[in-house]
């Protein structure tokens, strides 16, 4: 059995997109045999396709992307800040 997942992502700009496409990149390599990731960035969204053949296998990975992303913002939005306060305000 085959287990397909898509995972769409849209970010606050093209710059944001970039920079999570460049750090997720490294860990797309090296997949257990029967697994494809796929990563597509257009714009703002990022499109992530996940194909397993278990379905436990493709809804883990999709967790840890999804955990992957949360850490990811986490440290862009500390990093948008100077001195306690956020540069957006």
């Amino acid at each position: 059995m085959n287990a397909n997942a898509t995972l769409t992502v849209r970010l606050a700009g093209e710059g944001e997109s970039r920079s999570l496409s460049a750090v997720l990149a490294p860990d797309n390599e090296g997949l257990p045999e029967g697994m494809r990731l796929s990563m597509t960035a257009e714009g703002r969204s990022i499109e992530f396709g996940v194909v397993s053949n278990s379905p436990s296998a493709s809804l883990s990975t999709v967790l840890a992307l999804l955990r992957d992303i949360a850490l990811f913002q986490e440290v862009w939005l500390l990093s948008s800040q100077t001195g306690g306060r956020d540069q957006r305000s």
